[in-house]
Formats: structure tokens, sequence, C-alpha cells
């Protein structure tokens, strides 16, 4: 267990939800968090949501607050981990019980890659979360705007196209989303501090700058401090962010649906026999959680789903890689996201060359990645935690070790029939098959399947399901 762990809950017993401030001007709404750790700092967070009109907008809209509170106590994760207090205090707004409990829920689950790899082992009643219910939380905050006509205008839902805002990552996901979509929605794009393959994404996508919200999350000074000189740090539940930030966005502008990029993939476990889930926040768990909280707590009407959920990693793959206008833009190496590259030397990287291996030539992958990654050596501990070789796979947003053995063992296959000597990490598969994998994957199975244990609207079934039918029709042979 984790000495630093019981030291800091000691020595600083106490996190505070302090407030927060909504201003509005004509080119972006703002927002600011306070949060304390009593003795040892405080903390400001801010966020800018620029806007795409000078349209004013109603601060002082109960929903509008419920939902700015409801994103301070995700960012609050972010500071509250850097010590673990062991109560936090909630000083600007009422929660229930009830309310109480799902907060508690997702910090912990959300945190599980965190309380992992800093060897804690947490439990429920580590925590306690109060909420000061004496208090009305319009009067612990303060909101001030330079509009004196105030105005939220949703969209008439009789429209022959609903208008969607997508949250884009700058991966194979998102674009898919997008392409899919057309024809059948308006199309929106949401991106929190956008970078080179982002603004690329949408660029090829053709939608409008109009219809495109940028918002500009910066984290506080003495955060970064603290974790440079030692206090706790480690991964947080951003999805949960993009949940709560993106209905706001969404509720702010007059549009219908919020539809993220999330496939059934992200359901399995990070770490085998665990709840530990690098993806918990983007799991169907976590959505059906936040509709149920949002539509019970918040009730903006902004419906809130992943498109891509009936979908699994693989299936999305398939669909991606005859998207060829994306292929020189997209990127979702962690590693290499601010220079714009795959870094090709991370676990991440490797996935998404694998997934795709099944679907793209190999010159088509080099030109993405610069080398065949199946070709490195030094690639063979991430590829054996892909395969399922190891009690854990890497800490990435990868897809499910059945995927991952479908896309190798199809491409060895092709491989094969081609008579193309395997590259490295191929021919170190042939000999782990030897000593026990045994399971063969059927990859047109997994690439068929539509799991119906999903929140997607049935105006866009359809869109899904022809996407999948052309592509059972016309995949790679």
């Amino acid at each position: 267990m984790n000495n630093r762990f019981f030291d800091f809950r000691e020595k600083y017993p106490q996190f505070i939800y302090s407030g927060y401030n909504i201003s509005d001007t004509k080119e972006a709404l703002f927002l600011d968090f306070h949060f304390i750790i009593p003795g040892l700092a405080e903390f400001k967070p801010q966020w800018e949501i620029r806007k795409t009109n000078q349209n004013p907008i109603n601060i002082n809209d109960e929903k509008l607050k419920k939902l700015v509170f409801s994103l301070g106590m995700v960012e609050l994760i972010s500071y509250w981990k850097t010590t673990c207090s062991p109560e936090i205090t909630i000083n600007c707004g009422n929660l229930s019980q009830a309310q109480l409990e799902w907060w508690k829920k997702l910090y912990i689950k959300g945190l599980g890659e965190f309380f992992y790899q800093n060897n804690i082992n947490f439990i429920e009643n580590m925590i306690k979360i109060k909420s000061s219910n004496n208090q009305n939380e319009s009067k612990s905050c303060n909101y001030n705007h330079d509009s004196k006509n105030d105005v939220i205008v949703h969209n008439d839902l009789k429209n022959d196209k609903p208008k969607v805002l997508i949250p884009i990552g700058g991966g194979k996901d998102s674009a898919v989303t997008l392409e899919l979509l057309d024809g059948y929605a308006i199309r929106f794009c949401y991106i929190i501090n956008p970078r080179k393959a982002t603004l690329d994404t949408v660029k090829v996508s053709q939608v409008p700058d109009s219809n495109v919200f940028i918002t500009n999350r910066s984290l506080d000074e003495n955060m970064l401090a603290l974790n440079k000189q030692g206090f706790l740090n480690g991964h947080t539940p951003f999805s949960a962010l993009v949940a709560f930030s993106s209905v706001l966005v969404a509720y702010i502008n007059g549009i219908d649906y919020v539809a993220l990029s999330n496939e059934s993939s992200a359901n399995e476990p990070t770490v085998f026999g665990t709840d530990v889930n690098h993806q918990y926040s983007k799991s169907l768990e976590f959505e059906t959680d936040f509709i149920n909280y949002e539509s019970k707590y918040i009730k903006s009407g902004v419906k809130y789903f992943s498109f891509l959920r009936p979908l699994n990693e693989i299936s999305v793959a398939r669909i991606f890689s005859k998207l060829k206008k994306y292929h020189p833009v997209f990127k979702s190496c962690n590693v290499g996201s601010k220079e714009d590259i795959w870094c090709a030397g991370c676990s991440k990287c490797l996935f998404v060359y694998i997934i795709l291996s099944p679907f793209l030539s190999e010159k088509e992958l080099v030109n993405i990645f610069s080398k065949n990654m199946l070709d490195d050596p030094k690639m063979l501990s991430d590829f054996e935690k892909l395969i399922g070789l190891k009690p854990e796979k890497p800490f990435e947003c990868v897809g499910s070790c059945d995927e991952v053995n479908a896309a190798v063992q199809e491409t060895i296959k092709q491989y094969k029939e081609k008579d193309k000597p395997l590259p490295y990490l191929l021919k170190a598969y042939e000999d782990f098959d030897k000593k026990g994998i045994k399971v063969k994957q059927n990859i047109n199975d997994l690439c068929n399947n539509f799991d119906d244990n999903n929140f997607v609207p049935e105006h866009f079934v359809k869109a899904l399901k022809t996407a999948v039918h052309n592509e059972r029709n016309d995949h790679k042979e």
C-alpha cells in the first residue's frame, strides 16, 4: 500500500468545492471553479467555451447552472487526487443522498486505474462526500455577463434532420461518426483543447466553421506544481468531463443530440478479473449512469448517447479503412500528440496498426505510421498485453483481446496467401500459438456483430446498420 496516500490523507483531511463563476461575453462563455485543500493549496481551473456567434446566453438559467456545477464535480477529481482527502465538502450546491452516491461511484470507478497504478487499495468507506444542504446553490456562486437580453433558443424537433453535436478526438472513431451521420443529421463538432489532428478532422469532414464549438480547458498551475513535488498523480475519467461539457454546449446552442464515438469494446476491463478499466467513462455502464443522472437531476432535454456503441473496435476499423480522406490526418497517439505524429513506439500506435492491418495494405499502413510496426522487436511486450498473454492490457483506449487476436490471425493469413515473410511480431504470435493460444477468432463474426444493448435513437440506427451491411458485402477479401 502506498504510504504517501495515508500521509497525505492524515495531513489534508478535507477537500472543498467552494464555488464556481459563470460569465458571458460576445466571444465566449467563461467558467471558473474554486477548490481548496486547507493548509495546502487553492485551485482555480478555467474553461473558455468560444462562441460561433455573438448571441447572449442566459447565464441565470437553472439548467445551465446545474450543468456548470456538475462539470465542477467532475473537474475536482484532478485536484482531489493529489491528496485523496477522506472528506469532500461541497459548499456550492445541494445534493441528495442518491446524488452523493452517484458521484462517489464515479470517483471510485473513474479512478480505478489511478488507484491501481499508485498501489492504493481504495474502498468505498475511504471517502465521504458532504453537501451543504442548508445553502442555496445560486447564492454560493457569482454570475457576471455583459448582455441585457439573455436567451437560449432550442431547436424545433420537427426538423427533418436533427442537430447533433459530435465530440472530436482526432482518431478514427469520431471520423467514422462524422461520416456515417452525414446525411442523417445537421452535424456540429465539439473540440476540447484543439490540436492539429482534431482541427484537420473537422476540415476534412466539411462541417462548416459556424458549426464548430471549441473549448479551452486550463489546469491550475498549483496542481501541476504539486505533481512535480511528488503528490499523487495519475489517470482521471476525462470522458466524464466530455459528457457534462458537451451536453452544456449542446444545451446553450439549441442542439438536440450529443453523439459520442465509444464502442462496445470500451466495456472490457484493462486489468483482467477486476473493475479497473482505463476506459470506464467510455463504458456502457457510465453512459447508462450519466443518461439517468442527467435526465433526473438536470433535465436539459439534450439526448446524450454513444453512436458507435453497437459496434466494436474492429468493425469501426473496417469502416474507417474505406474513409481514405481521413488517413493522412487522424492521430490518436498520446505520446506524439503535441507534435501531431504517430510515435510508432507505443502500445496505442501498435493497437491501431494491428486493428487496421486486415483492411489496409502494408504500404498504406507504413504511409500512416512511417514503418511496419509488426516488424519491431521492441514492441513485443506491448504486443503480448494486447493479445492477452499478460494480466493487463496497456493503459490506453484499445480494443478487446478477442479483436486483436482476430486482426492478427487474419493478417497472418493474408501474409501467407501473398507468400510474404511474416514480420517479427507475427512470427512470435505463431510461436505463442504453438504454446497454447488455441482460440481462433472469426474476424467476420466480430466485424458483423451488432450489440443491441445501446442508447442509439432509432433515427440513427439505420445509418449504422447500413454501414455494417455495406461492409459485410464489400469488405476486403
